[in-house]
């Protein structure tokens, strides 16, 4: 048996609110042709098929004509679908009867009985070849709720969480492994499990769920293979090979800038504790998203470079951060945008990450008493702080007199 496992498309992400919708588009182009190459048993998604609980018509747009190009083609025997934190488990399984016709599995929402959340996939015979235990992410409420089913007494939020998890992986694992009749069992998940490496908590929102920042893959013991979503990073947790992150298929933040995307794809033996074979299919970069930083000279010699490896026709994503250097930034702001414009590189950050030089006179500002400082002193401190020219500063303080003007006035 063989399965292609992905997860975290997030259709209808942007970045810096660039529309991904192209990205997002040509990764489920490249999917497909990939499902048309492997012919797998099933394709495995394990959640975050959405950025939002409430998806545009074009996400949506992308999701649906993606399932029907290949129920068209027929290319791969089923397709199971799991609900991730960024998804309404209510939206999404609105379709499931319709869709279970073609072949499609949606598992939104945990289900009281585990039995529930188990797909079996069968050989030309008739018997089962690979039981999957498709388990979606669960929030604090459900987790304390599995805990409290089964007389877990505590009343650490944190701890019930955590047996509540174990709870339901280890009854979704062992009602898999009773449908499996000894054929290997694949566990789907969407959580951060000990041991993994995260992206940014920007886009990997909500890791956190009842106080308990990650799983112990324990929890999943019994599964032959674990797929898993909700970190964009692809990796393997462990060193016996069983747990793997898809990751996302496209760079969802800078901090994943250059860091190269794959699916998963897994081969079963006949029989549970035979070795499973996984390899990565190499996802294309779509569009390149490169984080520039250093001083102002590294940056524009970093842009250069750029420039020269893309080509101006090629559209980039960029950010920028200046990390060393003195004096206002405005000027060479300008000159990267200059720059910028005559290709087709979008630059959407941009930063001052230098460290701030503490004022001799401000360096006793820690004994300074808070009835000492007046609304103009702490109005040109921040504004000391921003990156304005001389001009623009003494703009927004003229702008400060004349509230604090109107203010007392309106005390008196």
């Amino acid at each position: 048996m063989k399965i292609v496992h992905t997860s975290d498309w997030h259709l209808g992400a942007k970045l810096h609110e660039s529309d991904r919708s192209e990205d997002q588009k040509a990764f489920l182009g490249f999917l497909e042709e990939l499902l048309a190459k492997e012919r797998p048993d099933a394709l495995v998604v394990s959640g975050d098929i959405f950025d939002t609980r409430a998806p545009s018509a074009g996400a949506q747009s992308l999701y649906y004509q993606f399932l029907g190009a290949v129920c068209r083609a027929g290319s791969c025997g089923k397709i199971v679908l799991t609900a991730g934190n960024h998804d309404s488990a209510s939206m999404l399984s609105a379709p499931k009867e319709l869709v279970a016709m073609l072949d499609i599995r949606i598992v939104a929402k945990a289900e009281d009985d585990a039995k529930d959340e188990i797909v079996v996939l069968r050989r030309g015979d008739g018997t089962p070849g690979l039981a999957i235990a498709a388990i979606p992410f669960m929030n604090e409420s459900e987790l304390s709720n599995f805990a409290r089913a089964a007389g877990v007494q505590c009343d650490d939020p944190r701890e019930r969480a955590a047996a509540g998890f174990r709870i339901h992986c280890g009854a979704a694992i062992s009602a898999a492994r009773d449908a499996a009749e000894g054929a290997p069992v694949v566990a789907l998940g969407h959580c951060a499990v000990d041991g993994a490496t995260p992206s940014d908590r920007k886009s990997e929102r909500s890791r956190q769920v009842g106080g308990v920042e990650s799983q112990g893959a324990d929890a999943f013991e019994g599964a032959d293979y674990i797929a898993l979503g909700h970190l964009h990073i692809p990796q393997q947790v462990g060193t016996d090979g069983r747990i793997l992150y898809s990751g996302s298929p496209v760079q969802m933040s800078f901090s994943e800038a250059g860091q190269r995307k794959s699916v998963v794809v897994a081969e079963f033996g006949e029989k549970a504790g035979d070795p499973v074979s996984v390899r990565r299919a190499e996802i294309p970069e779509f569009t390149p998203l490169r984080a520039l930083s250093g001083t102002q000279e590294e940056i524009l010699f970093g842009l250069d470079a750029l420039i020269a490896e893309f080509g101006r026709e090629k559209p980039v994503f960029l950010s920028a951060r200046v990390v060393e250097g003195e004096g206002d930034l405005h000027p060479f702001w300008e000159r990267i945008d200059a720059t910028v414009s005559e290709t087709k590189f979008l630059l959407l950050a941009k930063e001052d990450g230098r460290e701030r030089k503490v004022e001799a006179g401000l360096a006793a500002e820690s004994a300074t008493r808070l009835e000492e400082l007046t609304p103009r002193t702490v109005a040109e401190r921040r504004l000391d702080e921003a990156n304005l020219t001389e001009e623009e500063k003494a703009e927004y303080l003229g702008m400060v007199d004349v509230a604090i003007r109107e203010a007392e006035g309106g005390a008196e």
